[in-house]
């Protein structure tokens, strides 16, 4: 928590905003509205990370300026990946066991919220400072791919296991110019507080003498951080 209060601080201190917008030209005005995607690790927190040893994935959003202030309505969904792990097994008994498939098992959070930013793409650098209000939802799901190592198009799926918890974000990043089209390079840090959740890992997952799965959830809080880059652009 003091790592991101810093990092609030000195994306905050780089540029007055609200200043930086009313001395801008106004062809350099910040657009009214933009968009983006980024690819994000996670790095867990507290009692997560006990449990968990990263995350991968990516994140979309999409904005809308508040008239002419820096200020901007900010959705964002993402998706990350903790865990996975794939065995070869029979496809059944009988006839079938001689049929091996591979079942993959990944652990999963999808993640969306809705709040304010401070900052904005523009045509030159400039931090962004928000928070949001929203979901995360963590599942485990299994699916069935091929009996032939060419065949990786999964026929049959199925969520194992699955929760929702309320979660609170802060953010904070960077947008870098490229080019001449009003793109930008994002640069960013987000801390997830996801409360209280149960959830799956990899160890969470054994088998009984009938080879019928056992699952254990694991109920801890399971808040992350996550570094990300990305690109945003923006438009009048």
């Amino acid at each position: 928590m003091k790592r991101m209060m810093v990092v609030a601080l000195l994306l905050a201190s780089t540029a007055p905003l609200p200043a930086q917008y009313a001395s801008a030209p106004s062809a350099d005005l910040p657009r009214s509205v933009i968009g983006g995607a980024s690819l994000h690790v996670g790095v867990p927190q507290g009692d997560f990370a006990s449990n968990v040893n990263a995350a991968f994935g990516l994140n979309g959003f999409f904005g809308w300026r508040l008239g002419s202030s820096p200020f901007v309505i900010r959705t964002d969904l993402g998706y990350s990946i903790y865990g996975s792990e794939t065995r070869r097994v029979p496809l059944g008994s009988g006839a079938l066991g001689l049929v091996n498939v591979d079942v993959n098992t990944t652990n999963n959070i999808l993640v969306g919220g809705i709040g304010l930013q401070m900052g904005h793409p523009g045509r030159a650098l400039n931090p962004y400072l928000g928070g949001s209000l929203g979901f995360s939802y963590f599942f485990t799901a299994s699916s069935v791919s091929g009996a032939h190592q060419s065949s990786s198009e999964p026929f049959a799926s199925s969520t194992n296991y699955s929760d929702a918890t309320v979660a609170k974000t802060m953010f904070g990043g960077l947008y870098i110019p490229v080019g001449a089209g009003g793109g930008t390079i994002d640069l960013g840090v987000r801390y997830h507080w996801n409360g209280e959740a149960r959830y799956l890992t990899d160890r969470d997952i054994a088998f009984d003498s009938r080879n019928n799965p056992v699952l254990t959830p694991r109920r801890t809080r399971a808040d992350l951080i996550t570094i990300q880059v990305g690109f945003a652009v923006g438009r009048r």
